[in-house]
């Protein structure tokens, strides 16, 4: 791949990323396995880059690279539990696909809202969201009860919502 290519992949595969990750973890809900199918959806990309066709929406293409990585891994993994089927993965993608817009705005309104939690609002959401702690794990790391921090994260959760829905402009 020459470097304008790769240039130009990895400004695509930058956008689309976060839209493919939410696809991915819908479908994929173990953490671990997820970030596998993402991670094999972004080398299947880049490994036949070549062969897109610019004409057409990028996040299409690798939502159907994505879409065959999940339908792949269920293949290998059928003794899983599944909790989508192949007519119903497809669906979904198809609503992904028409609600990526409306997420991608959502999504940098979050990260702006985010911006103006500090202090252990920030240290709740980091040690809930980001290290994927349960409550009852958070508690003693920060001297509260599991009832305080799910009442702290549910007005922080609330607090960002409304915070969302006013950087939108009220449209939901």
């Amino acid at each position: 791949m020459l470097d304008a290519d790769q240039e130009r992949f990895t400004s695509l595969w930058t956008q689309a990323h976060p839209s493919i990750a939410g696809y991915v973890a819908a479908l994929v809900p173990e953490r671990s396995a997820a970030d596998d199918v993402l991670q094999e959806t972004a080398l299947t990309l880049l490994r036949t880059f070549a062969e897109y066709d610019p004409s057409r929406p990028f996040i299409a293409w690798a939502m159907g690279v994505a879409r065959i990585a999940v339908l792949t891994r269920r293949r290998d993994h059928a003794r899983a539990r599944s909790r989508f089927s192949a007519p119903a993965a497809v669906a979904l993608a198809e609503a992904w696909q028409e609600l990526q817009p409306v997420a991608d705005d959502r999504r940098h309104a979050l990260a702006e809202c985010l911006r103006g939690v500090a202090g252990r609002g920030r240290e709740l959401l980091a040690l809930r969201y980001e290290q994927d702690l349960p409550p009852q794990d958070i508690a003693p790391r920060l001297g509260m009860t599991a009832v305080a921090v799910r009442v702290a994260l549910c007005r922080l959760r609330a607090g960002l919502h409304a915070c969302i829905e006013k950087r939108l402009g009220g449209q939901a």
